[in-house]
């Protein structure tokens, strides 16, 4: 597959979204290059007033990505602010320093250039630049804040790595060290109001961030398609996208200047946010964001690592609708002839060949946690996540499946 025939299929899967009305930004472009395009978009969504730019360091960055970012806002007549530096998980503290900047210059625009980091933390602020308040007032099980004065400001979100599907969603996860780990500030109105996909600034991310941000989506397209959540609108989108994975995160891998099989991977981290905003996700990513919290283990991760065993669990719940996933993965290109039992057998064991390829442990044995901690992480996963997943969970069956890992 060539980068031609992914602009093609691109274009296809955003007609897609757009027929069954799920939920995604309003605008989406996709397509290598396609960074130049942002200065014009800023002045349409700037209405005349400045651009607050987020981004991660120059090193983190792609080569001169925030420079010519800049530079093409300004040829457009768009001021330009930056906040940098931006390479961890946003906290609290983060967020709201970033959010009395924003306060300060009054911009019309905030434009995210990076990863799922960057992103959430540009959608925090897009909010908080115009409503009072600290973002921890504002987070699920935290906050008292309950709802946004006034909408967002418009946010233009250009994702450096493939991988959350962040510019997608309308939820910020947010780190609240001290006060209950990772919360999610969650609105409608911090949906993005613009997606620029270049695949082009996708092609310095390194090995082991590449695979962990790969392995998120699979998993994210994965669970949208048994979360008890999911419509047949979603469904149909995530088998989309998971027919462009299982050949293109090894390529990205291992040839990472390789832009059909970068571009695939894109496109697919994408539409999974657009299923994960519209149809929830499941047991591996409840347990995901708990381990990162208590144990730092990094998202993407956690989420390869879990994938497999999770699945399993669920197995007898939503076997139907794990093979119809499973049969998009493993066979892209037709129908499998097969039963569902097998299916779901072929694409554990090829899940699992994946981790192995890519490095990743099958298990949590390496991270060595006693009783106390299985029993503190299985408290700690009963987020949002664990709300669609086909078995119901509670602490006490989460932590019974947590001991078999």
């Amino acid at each position: 597959m060539n980068a031609g025939v992914m602009d093609r299929e691109a274009a296809a899967a955003i007609a897609e979204i757009r027929r069954s009305g799920l939920r995604a930004p309003a605008r989406i472009l996709f397509g290598a290059g396609g960074l130049a395009r942002a200065g014009a978009l800023a002045r349409e969504l700037a209405g005349g007033r400045p651009a607050l730019v987020l981004t991660c360091s120059a090193l983190a960055a792609p080569a001169g990505a925030a420079a010519r970012l800049g530079d093409d806002l300004r040829q457009q007549g768009v001021p330009v602010e930056t906040v940098s530096g931006l390479d961890q998980e946003p906290t609290v503290a983060v967020v709201d320093a970033a959010a009395a900047r924003a306060r300060a210059i009054q911009p019309g625009l905030i434009v995210s250039l990076g990863g799922g980091s960057v992103m959430d933390c540009a959608k925090a602020v897009a909010a908080l630049a115009v409503n009072a308040g600290s973002a921890a007032e504002y987070l699920e099980g935290l906050g008292h804040r309950t709802q946004l004065e006034r909408p967002p400001l418009p946010h233009l979100a250009i994702p450096t790595t493939a991988g959350t599907g962040a510019e997608a969603t309308r939820n910020a996860v947010i780190a609240a060290p001290g006060q209950g780990g990772k919360k999610s500030m969650r609105f409608d109105g911090l949906l993005p109001a613009a997606a620029l996909l270049d695949p082009e600034l996708t092609r310095s991310v390194p090995r082991a961030a590449t695979a962990a941000g790969g392995l998120d989506t699979v998993t994210q397209l994965l669970e949208a398609c048994i979360s008890r959540k999911r419509t047949p609108a979603v469904t149909a989108l995530a088998h989309r996208g998971l027919r462009l994975t299982r050949a293109a995160l090894p390529v990205c891998c291992d040839h990472p200047g390789d832009l059909a099989a970068r571009s695939a991977m894109l496109l697919a981290s994408f539409l999974s946010g657009v299923c994960l905003a519209n149809a929830g996700l499941a047991l591996a990513h409840g347990l995901a964001a708990a381990l990162g919290a208590l144990h730092h283990v990094p998202h993407g991760l956690a989420c390869g690592i879990l994938l497999p065993a999770t699945l399993r669990y669920n197995r007898t719940a939503c076997a139907p609708a794990l093979a119809a996933a499973l049969a998009a993965f493993l066979y892209p290109d037709a129908p499998a002839p097969l039963t569902d039992d097998v299916v779901i057998d072929r694409g554990l064991a090829a899940l699992e060949a994946l981790q192995r390829r890519l490095g990743v442990p099958a298990d949590l044995r390496h991270l060595k946690l006693d009783e106390r901690a299985l029993q503190r992480l299985a408290a700690m996963s009963m987020g949002n996540s664990m709300s669609g997943n086909p078995v119901p969970m509670d602490p006490e069956r989460t932590l019974a499946f947590l001991r078999t890992l």
